[in-house]
């Protein structure tokens, strides 16, 4: 049952990788696997590296740009975070004024 599941899961993820690719780059990924394969077949290992290495570059790049984005996204979420925790200060000061007041 946990090998069907893994077998499962791993077409899934597989085939996600693969759209994301494909949005991602524009390419087709068909066309590079059958690029990349007769790149081996003729043999030209120095082609296969050059395509190999900008693959990984647009990668790189393209993990920087998500990383950037994802940073962004943290501090404007933690700086409206911190702006609610200081209104929900000022209103518990301000509820407790009243209390603290009657108690004198």
């Amino acid at each position: 049952m946990g090998f069907i599941l893994g077998l499962l899961g791993g077409l899934v993820a597989g085939a996600a990788g693969a759209v994301f690719y494909s949005q991602q780059t524009g390419r087709d990924l068909r066309e590079e696997f059958q690029q990349i394969r007769s790149e081996i077949k003729a043999r030209d290992f120095e082609a296969l590296s050059t395509h190999l290495e900008d693959r990984f570059k647009e990668l790189q790049s393209s993990i920087e740009k998500l990383m950037a984005e994802a940073g962004q996204q943290a501090a404007k979420t933690t700086g409206d975070m911190a702006e609610t925790v200081e209104s929900a200060a000022d209103d518990v000061i301000e509820a407790a004024a009243p209390a603290g007041a009657a108690r004198s």
